[in-house]
């Protein structure tokens, strides 16, 4: 009877098995990765991106705040690299030190965190193999392939897979560094004990706090499996030495592995050192999902309604105890990283759940012990009831955050409201077109495409078209809920136009959003031209002017308020466009004193270059910023405002008319005003 190609056969069986469940792991963090970019809502995210771009632009690999160690950012560091290089060659990226770099609240290289979170998506889906090596080492191959469905199907891990932080790598290299702890508790062996300490030292470079796997590596040391068959009291002294050394040997792979991932903790020390205070002394302030020292209720809180649930509670208790009745030294190497890890963030005033995120993973071995245990209770009635068993207590445990899952993703699937507004404002509003929204819009080298109104209720529908706004967008995030307050009523007086999200939080990701048109029409100019004056195919309907900063909301208006020098005329150009231009002008506005001289001027692209005249639709309105500035050393006094076109290439100005007659100079004035001290 040939065994071992039989058992060779049953270890591919499961290979294969485990390897499909990484990819289907792979895949359900994949498929919406993209989530609600440009916008970034994680605050942690953009961090270790921002240390990349400081790397690829300066050249130095080093990442110099360390309130995290390094080695997730070299991982980044590496896959960025790549996709930066195969930018630039496709013309997708210029020089980053050129270019307008935001990655807060806002990005202006989705990219960047695509890869990213490909990265830890990747690393996260890894993490299955991790959990199926882990519960085979403390109790067999399938709990080990429960543990692996466990994480893949989690719905907290799946979560922070689809985000460029530290946490789901931490966690891959702690659930290794366990794992291999157990094998060094049963055998005793070097190699054992060096692999653990050589993840527990990545997983502190990945994470500092994810270092405290190394108190499992103690309890392997103390309680690990004794060979010798002599007196133990003869052998006592032997013993010990012989643990030490072991213990020895792993710490030394653990600090040479933290140095190969964070190497200035050697070369830059005071950086590093200076950083882990900082970090320890977050943990010490207002921030945080829970607050207060030994919170435990709200640790409870976590683990049975978003880390876990009550039944996967339920399942750790019961593996647990299973453990301990027949494999204790494995419960007790388990538990020096469990019990070091919890007590420690407990202790802290503040609480980041996130960090629980490893111990979540490592809850994949008393699960998947609880599933197949209770299947061989059940076999206890015939081969066909364990199987039974087994599958109605794995489902009983999975099938909910299975579901959890396919939720949170199908929301993710559904879209994001931001980004269908901006889908919407592209397909719908025409170019040069103005939009208020309380919302941040999208930074870029040019005009932004909307203006960030913190609470639109404080004005009217007039006010606004007296701005030139054509659309409003609402946002719930800014009222507090999910219909408007009476406040907005008289703005919704127009009606809606077009609304994104819906009252149920659940249904997509992103605020509720309402567009309402102001009505904006040519009777809303508030300086309108005396005559039909033209310019080409443009007719200038009139202008707006005031200061844009004085309400503390620039770029709005205030009709009337005093111009100083070393502020800012602010000018907004109404343009009706009659018919397409066919080539792109530049709008001028000169300052002219009474000798006729011109002390300051602008010479720009409308919208600074994002709507072009070439893109001018004909039949809609076109509202440009034209603001001015007043330079310090202007004398007070009265002047005429001056408008016209020209060409950026030849200078050359359009022919302009007003009624029909020709405009000498190709220029006209549009106001007068007066700067005073």
């Amino acid at each position: 009877m040939n065994t071992l190609p039989e058992a060779k056969g049953r270890a591919w069986r499961w290979r294969l098995l485990v390897g499909l469940i990484a990819v289907g792991a792979l895949l359900l963090r994949v498929l919406t990765i993209r989530q609600s970019l440009p916008y970034v809502d994680h605050p942690d995210e953009p961090n270790p991106i921002n240390y990349v771009i400081d790397m690829l632009r300066t050249g130095d690999p080093n990442q110099h705040f360390f309130q995290k160690p390094s080695l997730f950012v070299y991982l980044l560091l590496s896959a960025l690299s790549l996709h930066y290089r195969l930018g630039v060659a496709a013309g997708t990226y210029g020089d980053l030190s050129q270019m307008t770099v935001t990655t807060y609240v806002v990005t202006t290289l989705p990219g960047f965190f695509v890869v990213s979170r490909w990265v830890s998506a990747t690393i996260g889906a890894l993490t299955t193999m991790a959990a199926f090596s882990l519960g085979a080492r403390g109790w067999g191959r399938g709990p080990g392939l429960v543990g692996a469905l466990l994480v893949a199907l989690l719905p907290y891990h799946l979560k922070f897979s689809q985000w460029a932080t530290t946490d789901v790598t931490a966690s891959f290299l702690a659930c290794l560094s366990l794992g291999a702890a157990i094998l060094a508790a049963d055998t005793n062996r070097w190699r054992a004990f060096i692999v653990a300490g050589a993840f527990a030292g990545l997983a502190a470079s990945a994470k500092y706090n994810a270092g405290l796997v190394a108190g499992a590596i103690v309890v392997a040391a103390v309680l690990a499996k004794n060979d010798e068959q002599s007196d133990e009291k003869a052998l006592l002294s032997h013993r010990f030495v012989r643990q030490i050394s072991r213990l020895c040997a792993a710490g030394l792979s653990a600090i040479v592995c933290f140095v190969a991932g964070t190497p200035y903790a050697l070369l830059r020390f005071g950086e590093v050192g200076g950083g882990v205070v900082r970090q320890w002394g977050n943990y010490s302030g207002a921030n945080g999902q829970y607050r207060g020292a030994w919170n435990v209720g709200g640790y409870v809180e976590f683990f049975l309604f978003e880390g876990l649930s009550p039944l996967l509670c339920l399942a750790v208790l019961a593996g647990l105890i299973l453990l301990g009745r027949r494999r204790p030294r494995a419960l007790a190497v388990w538990l020096g990283f469990a019990l070091p890890s919890l007590l420690l963030h407990l202790s802290r005033p503040s609480h980041f759940m996130q960090n629980m995120l490893p111990l979540l993973v490592a809850c994949a071995l008393p699960v998947g012990v609880a599933v197949v245990e209770s299947g061989r209770l059940g076999a206890r009635r015939g081969p066909r009831a364990g199987v039974a068993a087994t599958c109605v207590a794995a489902a009983a445990l999975l099938l909910p955050a299975a579901l959890t899952s396919a939720t949170y993703v199908g929301r993710q699937a559904g879209g994001d409201t931001r980004v269908q507004l901006i889908a919407w404002i592209d397909a719908n509003v025409p170019p040069g077109t103005r939009i208020a929204a309380e919302l941040k819009p999208v930074p870029g080298p040019t005009e932004q495409r909307w203006t960030d109104v913190p609470t639109m209720a404080t004005h009217d529908l007039a006010w606004y078209r007296a701005q030139g706004y054509a659309y409003l967008v609402l946002s719930s995030k800014r009222w507090g809920q999910l219909t408007p307050p009476p406040a907005y009523d008289t703005l919704l007086s127009a009606g809606i136009t077009a609304a994104f999200g819906s009252d149920n939080r659940n249904d997509v990701l992103g605020s509720r959003l309402l567009v309402i048109a102001t009505g904006l029409s040519p009777a809303d100019v508030p300086l309108p031209v005396s005559g039909d004056l033209r310019f080409g195919g443009a007719r200038l309907l009139g202008v707006a002017i005031g200061d844009p900063s004085a309400d503390g909301a620039p770029p709005m208006l205030v009709p009337g308020a005093p111009l100083r020098p070393g502020g800012v005329l602010g000018l907004r150009t109404f343009w009706q466009v009659e018919q397409p231009l066919a080539d792109d002008r530049y709008i001028f506005v000169h300052l002219v004193d009474a000798g006729g001289g011109v002390p300051t001027q602008r010479d720009a692209p409308p919208w600074q270059g994002r709507f072009p005249t070439s893109s001018w639709r004909a039949g809609t309105m076109v509202v440009d910023a034209n603001d001015v500035y007043l330079p310090p050393g202007l004398p007070p006094g009265d002047y005429r405002v001056v408008v016209g076109m020209f060409a950026p290439d030849s200078f050359a100005r359009p022919p302009v008319t007003l009624n029909g007659e020709p405009v000498p100079l190709g220029e006209y004035e549009v106001a007068t005003i007066t700067v005073v001290p």
